[in-house]
């Protein structure tokens, strides 16, 4: 447990626990090993693709009019959670 002393505007001491408050830290981008970089890059490249996956609403349709509408209307899903 961190704790800062604060001092505010009448001259009071105030304690301030840091472990209660999102606190970032300098981190030294060269002491991360490479293994870690690289696996951190391939989730964010597959996170991005699967953002960019739109579902075929179309599948089973028979109809080659209706497939090409409804092909057209294949939406990004705002509600997948990624």
């Amino acid at each position: 447990m961190k704790v800062m002393i604060k001092m505010d505007k009448n001259k009071q001491f105030n304690i301030v626990n840091e472990n209660n408050y999102l606190v970032t830290k300098h981190v030294e981008t060269s002491a991360i090993p490479t293994n870690q970089l690289t696996s951190d890059l391939d989730q964010l490249n597959t996170a991005e693709e699967k953002t960019n996956y739109k579902a075929n609403i179309a599948k089973g349709v028979k109809d080659p009019l209706v497939y090409r509408a409804m092909s057209a209307l294949r939406l990004a899903n705002p509600f997948k959670g990624y």
